[in-house]
């Protein structure tokens, strides 16, 4: 069974970021959070993977599964 991608969406100072888990660079930034959940939702959909939303403290606060 292949390992499924987690993409993670987080605030920052600046506003808010998609990443992969485990990479340092983001795979894109957003002024507004909708606006990232939308993009995360697209490439963890298109990976069949995870999305994981945390709040700008850090706090995860919905995980979705897209398998």
């Amino acid at each position: 069974m292949a390992k499924q991608r987690t993409y993670v969406v987080r605030g920052t100072r600046d506003g808010w970021l998609v990443q992969k888990q485990g990479k340092k660079t983001p795979e894109s930034r957003h002024t507004k959070k909708a606006v990232a959940v939308k993009k995360g939702r697209s490439l963890a959909k298109r990976a069949k993977g995870i999305l994981k939303i945390k709040a700008k403290s850090g706090k995860i606060q919905a995980t979705r599964n897209y398998a």
